[in-house]
């Protein structure tokens, strides 16, 4: 039976990141939708009998950012006070992540830390460089997660409910002005 408290887990925070997208696009800086995940309905007659995830999906949000620069990330929750738990990244998020990288893509997590109450940005290049020295020292502790100080935080800005723009622009200077 599937666990519909983690099924759940991180919608406010996502939902609050839809907000954000709405403000961005009213404001004219960006447009940033949800990626949808392609589910197979199996019915019988009119009754819905069962739906499953036809694949793996990339990751939760993609688009674009003025000017024509393309955007991709993942929103992710965690309760570990130390930072965000590896595990909490999927294989098929950091392929996905990894090629968007080299294709020249802005691409990168957006975590809310639970107890701290606090939401961050991580930026692609840290997440795959945490991601390798992990699978490089499997088993070892201390490896196994990126640490809250390796992140910036990100807060309401200008009218935006969380401005995780805000977050790119230093590394970023082509959008520094949106």
């Amino acid at each position: 039976m599937k666990n519909y408290k983690m099924a759940n887990k991180g919608k406010a925070f996502e939902e609050e990141v839809k907000m954000t997208n709405l403000q961005y696009r009213r404001k004219g800086v960006a447009l940033i939708q949800k990626i949808s995940t392609p589910w197979t309905v199996i019915r019988k007659g009119k009754q819905i009998v069962s739906a499953f995830p036809e694949g793996k999906s990339t990751v939760d949000f993609r688009g674009t950012v003025k000017p024509r620069i393309p955007v991709s990330f993942d929103c992710k929750e965690t309760k570990d006070e130390r930072g965000l738990p590896l595990a909490n990244i999927a294989d098929h998020q950091i392929d996905y992540i990894r090629a968007a990288l080299e294709v020249g893509e802005i691409s990168f997590i957006l975590c809310y830390m639970v107890k701290l109450d606090k939401r961050y940005y991580i930026s692609g290049e840290k997440v795959m460089y945490f991601w390798d020295r992990w699978q490089k020292n499997k088993g070892k502790r201390g490896f196994n997660f990126i640490p809250v100080d390796e992140m910036k935080e990100i807060r309401s800005k200008n009218g935006i409910i969380l401005d995780y723009l805000e977050g790119i622009k230093d590394e970023y200077k082509e959008i520094a002005n949106c």
